[in-house]
Order: structure tokens, then sequence, then C-alpha cells
């Protein structure tokens, strides 16, 4: 009998790619994140069911605002410089980023402190939640800081016990908090600050042994240098976040603008449900990303091709596929409660989430490269299609506009891997050619 035929060029690149960016300890390593986010979403779950029974629901409403105003501040907060932490190509270079990102955050915190203050004093905030802002800019920075660090390390167990450390502390210092305090707006605020401190508190633990990097090795002119070669940073990668955040909520702002109210509140609460397992794949598979597709001085560099991006829709595309049918097939069921009259929505509802879990770690591996602008192009881009969906929206169309939504999300994805393709082969271009300069 003739001899098997050995593997073609093409696909023995892509085993190579998928070995090393998803190897047998990626998938350990992802189980096990992912089974300990399961754990934090689901006390966050249940603490949100708990709080329904026991805070005034106007605290929400006054808690959403602050809680929005403090992300918003947070992430603007190193300005985005705190991703150069992870795709440094060495430690010392990392250690640098550190220190840029404790000069900055110290100056805009200074001035987002003034502003939450001023605004508390004139009326425009509650005073006391104004009060709190700054506090929660601090420790929700340091977590910032602290899981950057770990993420350059690899450490997936510390990502997981510190997200599981917030969200045990954070409900149960909110129930204590909501039984003690008259206003639930400010316990909500200060259990938020308490949870997020409680896994600075256990970053801080974990990393004990680690010499510290503020009491030694500042250079002005080194971070001056740093600060202009990563300038692509502030430039273009902070308002593509901006411009990705904005899509992403998107379908809240716009469905409303049809007018059918009932259909709005049945594309909120899909929204709602399909939110969890995004958050959860998100949050699980961009750490493995990170980590594995960071340039690095010590180690070869990792190629993304279109094929292994095409591997990867197909587990997480059965998984919100599933939970699509599951909720069709149940809704002759659900007659007369919330989840009624679902299956018009949800496949819709179920592709744009389906997208934004895939596109959330290419988005973040795509940071890690100077290049930026194109990025930057891709967020507008799919902020643009959900103007064309609000115009749709506008013109009474709600199916139409949640499918425009749907079309953009894949395509803003279909795009990312692209460009993550494309920036990991010009990466590897350069360092080869680097390489070959060096003489042997």
């Amino acid at each position: 009998m003739p001899s098997t035929t050995s593997p073609s060029p093409q696909v023995r690149t892509l085993t190579q790619s998928l070995r090393r960016v998803v190897n047998g300890r990626a998938v350990q390593d992802a189980a096990l994140l992912g089974l300990r986010l399961v754990g934090a979403r689901g006390m966050s779950v249940v603490s949100l069911i708990v709080s329904v029974w026991l805070v005034d629901i106007q605290a929400f409403a006054e808690f959403g605002v602050y809680q929005t105003l403090a992300a918003l501040a947070a992430m603007s907060l190193f300005l985005r410089y705190d991703t150069a932490i992870i795709s440094a190509p060495s430690q010392e270079e990392a250690h640098d980023v550190l220190r840029l990102c404790a000069v900055l955050g110290g100056v805009l915190w200074l001035t987002y402190s003034i502003l939450a203050l001023g605004a508390g004093h004139f009326g425009f905030m509650s005073a006391t939640l104004a009060s709190l802002l700054p506090i929660s800019l601090i420790v929700r920075g340091m977590v910032r800081l602290g899981f950057a660090q770990i993420t350059r390390d690899g450490d997936f167990k510390g990502i997981g016990r510190g997200s599981l450390v917030q969200s045990v502390f954070q409900p149960l210092a909110l129930l204590v908090l909501v039984l003690a305090l008259r206003n639930d707006a400010v316990a909500f605020a200060i259990s938020d600050i308490l949870g997020h401190a409680s896994a600075v508190v256990y970053l801080v633990w974990r990393r004990r042994g680690r010499a510290p990097v503020f009491r030694h090795g500042w250079s002005v002119r080194r971070l001056v240098e740093l600060a202009s070669r990563r300038r692509s940073l502030p430039l273009y990668n902070l308002p593509g976040t901006f411009c990705a955040l904005a899509f992403v909520l998107s379908p809240l702002l716009i469905l409303p603008l049809a007018g059918n109210h009932a259909l709005a509140g049945h594309v909120a609460l899909a929204y709602r449900l399909f939110d969890v397992p995004t958050q959860i794949l998100a949050a699980t598979m961009t750490p493995i990303f990170l980590h594995r597709l960071r340039p690095s001085e010590d180690r070869p560099n990792v190629l993304f091709g279109r094929r292994l991006l095409m591997i990867l829709i197909l587990p997480v595309g059965f998984a919100f596929g599933a939970l699509a049918a599951a909720l069709i097939l149940a809704d002759p069921y659900l007659a007369g409660t919330k989840l009624a009259d679902l299956s018009d929505i949800v496949p819709a509802v179920a592709m744009f989430h389906l997208f934004l879990a895939l596109g959330a770690p290419l988005n973040e591996s795509c940071s890690l490269y100077p290049q930026q602008r194109r990025l930057v192009v891709i967020q507008a881009a799919a902020l643009l299609g959900s103007g064309v969906a609000a115009f749709i929206a506008l013109s009474g169309y709600a199916e139409g506009a949640l499918a425009a939504l749907a079309l953009a999300s894949a395509v803003r994805t279909f795009a990312l891997g692209e460009l993550l393709r494309k920036l990991s082969l010009l990466r590897d271009r350069l360092v080869s050619a680097r390489n070959l300069a060096v003489p042997a």
C-alpha cells in the first residue's frame, strides 16, 4: 500500500500556530480561569438578585451614573499606556512603563478628583458620591496595573483568584452596607470600592516576592522617550477604546429609537442574558491571547492566522447557538413571563454577542503593537455601522436595526482578526530582519 502523504506546508503552519497560541497548557489555563470567572460572575448575579429585594430601584440609576463615570475615568487614567506593560519586549521596559503609568495616573487622578469634588460642590451629582469617586479611581487603577503585570507573567491562576476574591467580598460588603446605611447608592459605591480594594490586597500579596520597581530605576529621559515611542496609545488607542465601548452598548441605546418599547425591553433583556457568557469568554480568552501573542525578546514571535480565527469561531459559535436555541425552544413555555416573545430577536442578539466575545481578545491583542491607526479606524467604522442601525431604527424597522448591528459586529471581528494577522506578520518580519542583521 502507498505510504500516507505528509501534511501540506499550510497545514503544518496552521498546526504550529495553533500549538503556540492554544497548546495543551493554554487549554488547561483557559479552563481553570473560565471556571473561576464563572464563579465570580455567578456571585455577581446572586448579589444583584438579592439587592433587588433590599434596594430602592432609584439607587440603581444613581449608582449606574456613578459607575459609568468611574469606569470611563479609570479607562483613561493611564492614557492606555498600561497596555504597554504587557507588550513591552523586556522586563526592564515593562518596569519603565509601570513608572510612567504611576506619573500619568497621579496627574490625571488629581485632575479627575478636583472635577468630581467640584461637581459635588455645585450640585451636579451627590456630594457623597463625588467624594467617593477619587477613592474608586485609585483602587480601580491599581487593579488595572496589577492585572496587566500578572497577565504579562502568564499568571492566569492569579487573574482568576483575584476576580473571585472581588466577586465574593463585594456582594458581602454590599449586603452589610445596605442594611446599615440609609443611602442605597452610597452603599453600592462603598461596596464597589471595597471589592476592588480586596482585589488589590490579593494582587499585592501574590506579588509580594517581586522586587519593588518604584525605589530604583527612575530616569526622566527614559520615561520621555518611552512616552514618545508609544504615543500611538493615547493618540489612537484611547479614542478607539471609547468607540469600542460605544459600539458594545449601542443596542441598548438604538433600539428604543424604533418606538416599540416592548421590543426594546426584550432586546435589553436578551442583551443582559447573552452578556454573561460574553463577559466570561472574553475575560477567559483575553489574558491568554495577550500573554502568548505579546512581542518578546526571549521567545519566537507567534503568528495569528485566518484559519485559527475560524477554528475559534466553531466552539464559541456552538455555545452561543445552543443558548439561543434553548431560549427559542423554551419560548412557548414562557408565556406570561418576562422571557416571553424573545424568539424573534434572540438570533440577532446572539450573533452580536458571539462576535463581541471573539473580538475582545483580538482587539486587546492588536493593542500590543505600536501601529494603532488602523485599529481606531476599525472601531470608528463599527460605530458608523451602529449609526446606520440607528437610522434604520428611526424608520421604525427595529428588526432591521438589530440585524445591522449583528452584521457590523461580525465585520468588526473579522477586520480585527485580519489586522492582528498583519501586525503579527509584520512583527515577525522585523524580528527576522533584525536577527539577520546581527553578525554571528
